[in-house]
């Protein structure tokens, strides 16, 4: 007899570094490994994610993949192998969601830890429980780890992250001394030189510092270093500050005259053009593959500009400006010859039909009720007559019921003209 072997994907990872209950990497693959061979399973790859939450699968690019291949007829996956339920997700509404979409594809679901093999029917409500109690596990360690945190602030201590100018030595805030002195050179620039935001980053990139993630320096990351409190002494905690027991690298003088310059100069520059630059961000500079955005422009001349330039300086990258007009017709030229060669104007015009039809129906079936009222309208006059020559009604009588239909006979006319003519507008 020959044995039928099942083909798989496997998908394995751990919550965050902090975890260390975690069961690692390395402990998952070879669990699921073992289990491969021991029940005739082809392990087609093994999915690895970088430490993630499991509240969400939204982050988490790898999962992402090979949810979606898992589907495509082509790989012929039969299983979705875990180590444990809560690998796949600690929310339960998610957790039953890609049990939901794996059961209508015919694909089968495997975790180790848990005992839960799809292929048995009792499978569904072990796993249900099991995501209720991943999330109900995720809620109580977020709600331990605030409150740690809160107590870490109430001390005095940083709560963690990468901050420049500092290492973080036994969860406290070290000065690193070189780091330090680019922070007060940033301070000094822009407190005492009066440089800008960029000129500082430029500067810096010149002489071939980085950040802490060894990146160039930009606007937005001097700001932010002359915006932190942390560097005069401060730690911080869902928007409350407290005096920290870390060194601070800058003064209480040199902080207080900055925050005075920073609100004094922080206001919203004028426009010096008229008009939006549409194509920023879409548009990337052809020589470190970045967006291009709206350049410096004046009334006369407007232009798109690499980003990496305009914020970092010419170490970070070239200008490589393009003229806004050229740029933008350019794309619009390629966009209309693109909707050309779809020939969209059938397709279009059965839109345009269908849209007419609808709104002409309605218009058409009043018109018809107003028809059959007038024709009801010049019935009734008719027997008016016949009764008042048969002498059944008198000339009074006859006038006053003439009047009464014609004055009908005018507000069915007035309806009757303005339904024409929002028919007209129709077509």
């Amino acid at each position: 007899m020959i044995t039928k072997y099942t083909r798989a994907y496997a998908y394995v990872r751990i919550s965050t570094n902090k975890q260390l209950d975690n069961t690692s990497i390395e402990q998952q693959i070879e669990a699921i490994e073992k289990y491969c061979k021991e029940n005739n399973i082809i392990l087609v790859k093994t999915y690895v994610e970088e430490p993630a939450s499991g509240e969400s699968f939204s982050n988490r690019p790898e999962f992402k993949e090979m949810f979606y291949n898992v589907f495509q007829e082509e790989n012929n996956i039969d299983s979705l192998i875990v180590f444990k339920q809560d690998r796949i997700s600690r929310n339960s509404l998610d957790s039953q969601y890609i049990f939901n979409r794996l059961k209508k594809a015919n694909k089968n679901l495997i975790s180790i830890a848990d005992n839960i093999d799809t292929n048995d029917p009792n499978s569904k409500l072990i796993y249900q429980i099991l995501g209720i109690i991943a999330e109900v596990e995720k809620d109580l360690i977020a709600f331990r780890t605030s409150l740690g945190m809160e107590k870490t602030f109430e001390n005095g201590d940083f709560n963690g992250g990468r901050v420049f100018g500092y290492n973080l030595v036994n969860k406290k805030l070290v000065i690193n001394e070189d780091e330090a002195r680019v922070v007060k050179y940033i301070f000094d620039c822009y407190s005492n030189k009066m440089w800008g935001y960029r000129k500082i980053a430029s500067s810096l990139n010149m002489q071939g510092i980085k950040t802490k993630k060894d990146n160039y320096w930009s606007i937005t990351a001097v700001r932010t270093i002359l915006n932190n409190k942390i560097y005069n002494g401060y730690v911080k905690w869902k928007g409350k500050y407290k005096k920290g027991n870390h060194y601070p690298i800058i003064s209480e003088e040199l902080w207080e005259k900055t925050q005075k310059l920073l609100s004094l100069r922080s206001y919203t520059q004028e426009k010096k053009h008229n008009g939006s630059f549409p194509l920023s961000g879409l548009l990337k500079c052809p020589t470190c593959g970045g967006a291009l955005v709206q350049g410096n422009a004046n009334k006369k001349y407007k232009y798109y500009v690499c980003s990496r330039f305009k914020n970092s300086g010419s170490k970070a990258c070239k200008s490589n400006l393009v003229k806004k007009e050229y740029a933008e017709q350019e794309v619009l030229s390629q966009v209309m010859g693109y909707l050309k060669s779809l020939n969209l104007s059938v397709p279009l015009q059965r839109v345009v039909i269908n849209n007419l039809n609808s709104e002409l129906e309605p218009i058409k079936e009043e018109l018809k009720l107003l028809e059959k009222n007038l024709n009801e309208l010049k019935k009734e006059k008719k027997d008016l007559l016949q009764l008042y020559t048969k002498r059944i009604i008198d000339i009074d009588t006859l006038s006053d019921e003439m009047k009464r239909i014609q004055n009908q006979e005018c507000l069915w006319q007035t309806k009757n003209v303005g339904y024409g003519t929002s028919f007209m507008h129709v077509l």
